[in-house]
Formats: structure tokens, C-alpha cells, sequence
């Protein structure tokens, strides 16, 4: 008699398992919609973390300082954690020594104490002082504090408190006591007994959501099961997050412990396939003992018994960056309401410091990962130092070089991101922090250049143009693509956009002027008059003509104002949807791509596309978004990713952008002037909705809408800001001004939809 091998037995038993035949809630809620954000679940816990002092000030620092401390933090997370990590190009290079400097006068005298790492020293007008208790009473008078911060493994910053005199933008820092600039800082980092780089995450407990007793395993209780010898068990946390795993055991033998993204990582036996190191097995005593795992990023967890044991207790604590969720969106269809919740929860567990890559993978942060994700995070978190992060590791380090460059187009993501920034938060002092590296990053593409002022793929170490994964179409990696081309192209805007708002017209027009001769190569070069779309550009030896189409050209030339307005019908009705592949190979470049389809009123298509990848997703039972999705794959295909048989990133922040993107610039029709940053633009497009219920937040405060496709509408604005309301299609603008309530009646059988 043949009996069927122990894979194809796991994966039988396991196919039983997840049809629900033996599966057991221990929450009861899994008929019932859940919360896809543990902060947001009323089945998790926030464990309270113990009360620290907080003082008015925030600490301060040399811009892009916390992030280079960070991204080492993160290297050492990922090296320690992960199995394939690698890293391309530089960045900026962490520092232990900083100056901070302020003159003073002052009408009367003031106490001023300060916090910090250890080696702290402050000179009063040039002279050293002696304060052993990090306090000094400053004499009436004028005055020049200079703090000098020498570290060995922390940031070097530095908190003050004392009669307003530690705000930081009041403040000058340096590296060398040379080059000075403002101040970097953030409201939350206001502990003095908490430095900035130290752990910032909340611990967020989550119980078991299903059971799955796969083999020998008795549950005898709601919290309480037996493994017996050689058993195992499933265990479904619903929630993909990077945490502990603790559990109470007692028994014989050992336990071994499997964790995943997926049930099939989480009880694979060859450790070679996995993406995280695996965990050595457990020893069990007689006596019962608390067990706590060390650190994985998981969903999913496999408990296995040689000997037997009694298991209880089981818990997953989650380590989650605090947020707020200022922007809100619910609708009349659930499924929409579950989409975007399920894309909120996806930026927020890649929320570490950064918006990182996939966090089970490497949790490293990537320059154009960190920046798309910024395109959702801003308004649902609000977090402005994480994109800050973002973008500082996104711009080339001070005087960049060619060796210097990984991927050669990935530093063109940083001025998207800057603008981004500005426009959001409305604070130029982000750019004027980074001025000189803006500047470098920007006169040092102009001098790789080519005749025509192409930037050529060859260039980085990192194998070339990386505009995404989706790649079927094209276009050559160390050719001339065209898309590259197109973001060069609006980084010399955006810098010609701060320049003027510097106050720096000469630089303004050495920028415009670049941007003027790129944009006629361009359409000299790329624009096909016959197909009325952009061509790839040229393939790896530079000068052969790839005249094939892909999508990463198309949307970018959308989003810097290439392409021809006229020809929108032609791309969105007859060149996207006959690509090769376009909806069956999705990368995570799409929060990109889908703000050119809002940006060309293409919102019914863009819920179209949504629908059929992130929806398919969403019903396979997944609760975060993937980096990659292969729609029409096999289930073990859709896993694969750099030929590993795990290495899909099940997680990945910037797949979390496009239903964002869709809810505010596609169904709100949410847009922003450049020039007028206090006035906002609302062109709803409901499509087959009812209502939406929503909350923006912008840099005056709060936009709240409440949308209906019948009877009246109302938008409520905040002082400051001007918004113009497009109530259907053909339909004159309102523009309102005053803040307050104003009601207005939607035009639904007269706006656009396609």
C-alpha cells in the first residue's frame, strides 16, 4: 500500500484546516467584519506603557541625522532577522558630533536645562561652562550659547526647556561649526529620558483569532490546548505584524516554533525556503514556564510537540508605530470600506521609522518604497518626520558621487517627495534643511548627462533602471528610458519650484532652463505621433530604438505634464488595456500611476483595476497588501518572489497608496494648487455610491465632506484655507472661503465616470 509523503499529507490536512472544518474562533468575530488595524481592533490591546516626564521643547538635530541612525538600526534589525538582505548605493552618513548655537538677549534672567546623550558641553559667549546637572541660570543681557553634543552610539541632539528659548527653529546647528542650518525636529520626541533614536513602537497584545488543531492536538479550553506527541497546531493571528510570540508551556521534549506570512510558510520544514532565520526549538520543563520568541515579523505561527504538551496563554505582542488617524473615509458600499481599511493597516505595519519594504522580508527602507508611501501616509497619519525620513534617504549624500548611485533613478524620488511635503504640511523650512543636498543631488545628474541631457541606466551599481517589478513591457534597464528621463525632467521643476520659493530667481531659471531642453528632447526622442503614446526609449546598448509600450512612461508623463491632454481617451481606451500582462503582473508603482488616473478623471477605470487586483487579494483572505500581484497565478506562484518560494513581501506599504489614492484624488477628487497652496480642489465622482462620509486633513487643519449622490451635501473648512468645489460634470466651480458648514447639491447623472 503507498502511502502519500509527509508534504502532500501537510498540505491536504491543510487545505481541510483552512476550509473551516476544524477551525476554532477563540474571538468569535471571524463572521464579522474586523478591524484590519490592531489599534483600530477592539479585540487587541494597547499594553500602557509607564509615564514618562515630558517637557515643552523637542529635541533637535542636524537634519537627516535621525534617519541616517535609524536606517543603521534598521540595517542591524534586518541582518539580525532576515535571511537575504542587500542594499544598494549610499546614503547619508550618520555623525557623533553636533553644534547647536543661538544668540540671546535677554530682559531679565532665565533657568535653561537641557537633556540628551551623555557628552554634552555648552559655552557661554566662547567660554566653557561647568554644569554638571545639565542646568544654568543665563545672566539678563545678551548672550551666545553654542552646545556641543559628542556621542559614541546615539544620535547627537539635544532637548531644552527654558522661557521659550528652546524652540528649534530659533535655533542653528552644524557638524563642522562650518556649514550651519536649521534645526530638524518633531512633537513627539519631547521625553528628555527618551532620546530620539531609541525604540518609539507601542506593544499592542493580540490574541489568537482561529486554531487550527492539524494533527493530535486536543483544545481544552477557549485558551488552553494539549499537543500530543508529534502534533501540531495552526495558529492565525489575522494581523501581519512584527512582534514576540509568548505562551505558557509545560511538557516533555521540545517545542518547535514556525512563523509565517502565510499558512504554508508557517509550516514549512525546510528552513532553507524560509525569509527569516528560524527559531531554535524550545526545551520543555515539567514545571509550567512563560516562553517568549524572539522577534518575527508573522501572521501565522505552527506549534509542534515531539513529546507532548500543554500549551496556553498563546499571545502575540505587536510592536506598532503610534498613530493618529486624522483622515477618515466610509462609504455606503462595505467593500470599498474594507479595501481602504485594509490599505491603512498595510502602510501602518511597514511604519517603523520609515514607510519600509517588506517588513518580514529585509525591513529595510527603499528610496522609492519610502516616497510612493508618503503619497497615502501623509494624510492618513500625519506622520511628517517619517516621510522626512524617507526623503532623506532618498537624496544622495553630500557630494554625491557615481559610485555613490545604486539604482539611478530611485534619488529622482526625493523632490516628489519634497514637494509632497511642502504641499501637505505647508513648511519650506524641510527644503531649506536639505537646500545643499537638493542642490547636489540636482547639479549632479545635470553633469552625468548625456548630448540630450539623458541619464543613461548603465550608471548605479544596482543593475539599472528599477521603475517598479511589472517589467514585461519594458523598458531596457541600462538603456535611455524614457520614464527616467520624465522624473529628471520634474525634479528640475520642483527645483526651479523651491528656488522661487527661496527667493532665488537665478537658480530658478538655471533649472527651468534644463527642464525647457529636456522636455524637447523628450518629445523629440519618445513621443510616438502614430500610437499617440511614449516609447520605452532605447534598449541596454543605448542607441537601438525600443519603440515598445509599457505603462511607467505613460504615467509619468502624466504626472510632470508631458503628455498630450488631448490623447487621455486614446491611452486609458486602447493602449493600457491591450499591454501585455497590464492587469496580471502589478507592481507596487501603482500609487504613482493611479494618481495619473485621477489626475486624467479616470476614476471608474482606476475602481475598475482596483477591483480585479486589490479586491482579488482581499478575497483570498489575505489582510495587508502584497508588493506584487500575479491576479491569475497559482497560489504557490503568487508567494514567489526572487525565485524563493516565500520571498513575496505579503506586506508591503506603497501597495497600501493605491486604494488611498483612489478613495481621496479618484471618488473626493481631491487636488491641491502649486501656486496657491491654501486652496483646495473637490471634484467628486461617486460612481455607484450613495454617500461617503469622509476627513481630510490638510495643513490649515480638518476638511470634513459628507457627500450624497441624492437630496443635500455639506463640506465644512477650516479657518485659512480656500477651497473650489466642482459639483458634476460641466458644472461652474464654487468657490468657498469661509470657514464653516456650506451646503451645495451634487449633479450626479451629469459627472464623469469614466
Amino acid at each position: 500500500m503507498a502511502f502519500p509523503n509527509h508534504c502532500v499529507m501537510m498540505k491536504r490536512l491543510l487545505r481541510w484546516a483552512i476550509l473551516g472544518c476544524m477551525a476554532i474562533s477563540t474571538t468569535g468575530l471571524q463572521a464579522q467584519s474586523r478591524e484590519f488595524d490592531p489599534l483600530l481592533d477592539p479585540a487587541a490591546r494597547i499594553i500602557p506603557s509607564t509615564p514618562v516626564e515630558e517637557w515643552a521643547g523637542t529635541y533637535m538635530w542636524y537634519p537627516g541625522q535621525l534617519a541616517a541612525y535609524y536606517q543603521q538600526q534598521s540595517r542591524d534589525i534586518s541582518v539580525a532577522r532576515c535571511v537575504n538582505v542587500g542594499y544598494p548605493g549610499k546614503f547619508f552618513a550618520k555623525n557623533n558630533c553636533a553644534y547647536f548655537r543661538k544668540e540671546l538677549r535677554l530682559s531679565q534672567p532665565v533657568d535653561l536645562r537641557w537633556a540628551g546623550p551623555s557628552g554634552i558641553t555648552l559655552y557661554v559667549n566662547e567660554q566653557k561652562q561647568d554644569t554638571p546637572d545639565n542646568r544654568i541660570t543665563l545672566p539678563k543681557g545678551r548672550s551666545t550659547l553654542l552646545f556641543e553634543v559628542i556621542t559614541e552610539h546615539s544620535l547627537p541632539c539635544l532637548l531644552l526647556d527654558g522661557n521659550n528659548i528652546g524652540t528649534p527653529d530659533t535655533w542653528e546647528v552644524s557638524m563642522d561649526k562650518e556649514y550651519w542650518t536649521i534645526p530638524e525636529s518633531a512633537p513627539m520626541y519631547n521625553k528628555p529620558s527618551v532620546l530620539p533614536d531609541a525604540p518609539q513602537e507601542l506593544t499592542v497584545e493580540l490574541r489568537p483569532y482561529r486554531l487550527f488543531p492539524l494533527r493530535n492536538t486536543s483544545l481544552l479550553s477557549e485558551d488552553k490546548l494539549h499537543i500530543h506527541k508529534h502534533g501540531y497546531v495552526l495558529i492565525d493571528f489575522y494581523h501581519l505584524e512584527v512582534g514576540t510570540l509568548t505562551f505558557r508551556a509545560k511538557g516533555t521534549g521540545t517545542i518547535t516554533v514556525r512563523v509565517g506570512e502565510t499558512p504554508e510558510e508557517a509550516l514549512e520544514r525546510d528552513d532553507k525556503k524560509l525569509e527569516q532565520f528560524p527559531i531554535k526549538a524550545i526545551r520543555l520543563s515539567q514545571e509550567e514556564k512563560l516562553y517568549t520568541v524572539t522577534e518575527r515579523a508573522l501572521r501565522y505561527v505552527s506549534l509542534e510537540c515531539d513529546n507532548g504538551a500543554e500549551i496556553s496563554d498563546v499571545r502575540f505582542q505587536a510592536s506598532m508605530w503610534p498613530v493618529a488617524f486624522p483622515m477618515q473615509f466610509e462609504t455606503d458600499d462595505p467593500r470599498i470600506n474594507d479595501l481602504f481599511s485594509m490599505s491603512r493597516a498595510t502602510l501602518h505595519t511597514s511604519l517603523h521609522r520609515f514607510y519600509l519594504d517588506g517588513v518580514k522580508r529585509d525591513f529595510l527602507p527603499w528610496s522609492m518604497d519610502a516616497i510612493v508611501s508618503t503619497i497615502g501616509g501623509d494624510y492618513l497619519f500625519g506622520d511628517q518626520q517619517v516621510s522626512k525620513n524617507g526623503i532623506s534617504i532618498a537624496l544622495m549624500p553630500l557630494h554625491p558621487q557615481k559610485s555613490d548611485m545604486g539604482i539611478p533613478d530611485y534619488p529622482l524620488h526625493a523632490l516628489f517627495g519634497l514637494k509632497q511635503n511642502y504641499l501637505r504640511y505647508g513648511d519650506l523650512t524641510t527644503s531649506l534643511q536639505y537646500r545643499d543636498r537638493i542642490i547636489q543631488l540636482l547639479d549632479f545628474y545635470a553633469s552625468i548627462t548625456d548630448q540630450n541631457g539623458f541619464l543613461n541606466g548603465s550608471n548605479g551599481t544596482f543593475g539599472g533602471f528599477t521603475p517598479g517589478w511589472a517589467t514585461y513591457n519594458g523598458p531596457a534597464k541600462k538603456g535611455i528610458a524614457s520614464y527616467a528621463q520624465m522624473m529628471l525632467y520634474g525634479n528640475y521643476r520642483i527645483g526651479a519650484y523651491f528656488a522661487r520659493l527661496w527667493n532665488e530667481p537665478s537658480l530658478a531659471r538655471k533649472y527651468n532652463r534644463l527642464a525647457d531642453a529636456l522636455q524637447a528632447k523628450i518629445m523629440e526622442h519618445f513621443w510616438d505621433n502614430e500610437r499617440h503614446a511614449f516609447i520605452n526609449g532605447t534598449m541596454n546598448d543605448g542607441t537601438t530604438v525600443d519603440g515598445r509600450l509599457s505603462h511607467h512612461a505613460q504615467y509619468w508623463a502624466i504626472l510632470t505634464g508631458l503628455f498630450p491632454e488631448e490623447h487621455y481617451d486614446n491611452l486609458f481606451d486602447h493602449i493600457l488595456p491591450l499591454l501585455p500582462r497590464y492587469y496580471d503582473n502589478v507592481s507596487y508603482e501603482k500609487g504613482y500611476e493611479f494618481l495619473a488616473y485621477a489626475k486624467a478623471g479616470r476614476v471608474k477605470d482606476m475602481w475598475a483595476y482596483i477591483d480585479h487586483v486589490f479586491g482579488d487579494w482581499m478575497d483570498q483572505g489575505h489582510t495587508r497588501f502584497p508588493e506584487n500581484f500575479m491576479p491569475t497565478a497559482s497560489r504557490a506562484r503568487q508567494l514567489i518572489f526572487y525565485n524563493r518560494p516565500y520571498g513575496l513581501s505579503l506586506c508591503h506599504g506603497a501597495n497600501g497608496v493605491p486604494v488611498v489614492v483612489g478613495a481621496l484624488h479618484g471618488l473626493l477628487g481631491f487636488s491641491q494648487s502649486d501656486e496657491r497652496t491654501n486652496e483646495y480642489i473637490f471634484h467628486p465622482q461617486l460612481l455607484h455610491l450613495k454617500h461617503i462620509r469622509a476627513t481630510v486633513p490638510v495643513k490649515e487643519g480638518l476638511i470634513t465632506l459628507d457627500l450624497n449622490t441624492e437630496g443635500e451635501s455639506h463640506i465644512t473648512l477650516p479657518e485659512g484655507c480656500r477651497v473650489r468645489l466642482v459639483t458634476g460634470k460641466g458644472q461652474k466651480p464654487v468657490t468657498l472661503k469661509k470657514a464653516g458648514e456650506h451646503t451645495f447639491t451634487l449633479h450626479p447623472e451629469e459627472i464623469s465616470t469614466k
